[in-house]
């Protein structure tokens, strides 16, 4: 069973207690407007959702100081952040409540921030490289593919909807600008173009940049070139 959260100023996420699936009674309050929960899309195959277990995190709230700690499900196809009850049910935080939150699964947390820029989808991206002057994000895009139901030689051609991720990678600039980049040196390259000293640094930068991981490194080597 899935309970909206109520949007507005009485939430109860400004003081975290230091423990995950605290009661969330005290967020919903009756005289706010109920925010929808999205249901699963129809006939399509596969997960909207981020990570399909529970995954501890902190959770913090726009015009609040500190997270709370709860354990959350992100589904990145309605841009909505699941928090389980003690009671074992959850409420659905919409994005325009969020700042930000982390996921703390292990050693490892991930961080995920707005882009809250012009342009850009109204969604949330994992920080990737969390340089001082330059971040690389990750938005965790899904798209709705079409793809064979069956591999049988014997069976009659059907498809079927199922997601597929269609991730899109965001460069931060220091004054909180973004410029959507690829995996490859031209894109990066043209994206660093208000960075002179950067951009002549990728260029005379050896080794490929065909991968995620290549890019998160050279924006990293690169951070500290821009002012």
């Amino acid at each position: 069973m899935l309970l909206p959260l109520l949007a507005g100023p009485a939430l109860g996420f400004g003081q975290s207690t230091g423990t995950v699936g605290n009661n969330y009674t005290d967020v919903l309050d009756k005289g706010n407007n109920i925010v929808a929960f999205s249901p699963r899309d129809e006939g399509v195959q596969g997960s909207p959702l981020l990570l399909a277990a529970w995954t501890p995190a902190a959770v913090l709230l726009r015009g609040n100081a500190t997270p709370k700690l709860a354990a959350v499900k992100y589904d990145v196809v309605h841009q909505q952040l699941r928090v389980r009850r003690a009671q074992g049910d959850s409420v659905v935080v919409p994005i325009g409540q969020l700042q930000e939150f982390t996921l703390t699964p292990g050693e490892a947390p991930r961080r995920f921030v707005r882009l809250g820029a012009a342009g850009a989808p109204d969604g949330f991206a994992e920080v990737l490289s969390p340089g001082p002057h330059l971040q690389l994000l990750k938005l965790w895009n899904k798209e709705v593919a079409q793809a064979p139901a069956s591999n049988s030689s014997y069976a009659a051609p059907t498809t079927t909807s199922a997601y597929a991720d269609r991730p899109r990678y965001y460069l931060r600039g220091p004054q909180g600008q973004l410029a959507e980049v690829r995996p490859k040196r031209a894109s990066l390259q043209e994206a660093l173009a208000p960075y002179p000293a950067a951009q002549q640094a990728l260029k005379a930068r050896k080794g490929s940049l065909n991968s995620e991981a290549e890019l998160r490194a050279a924006v990293a080597a690169l951070d500290p070139l821009v002012p």
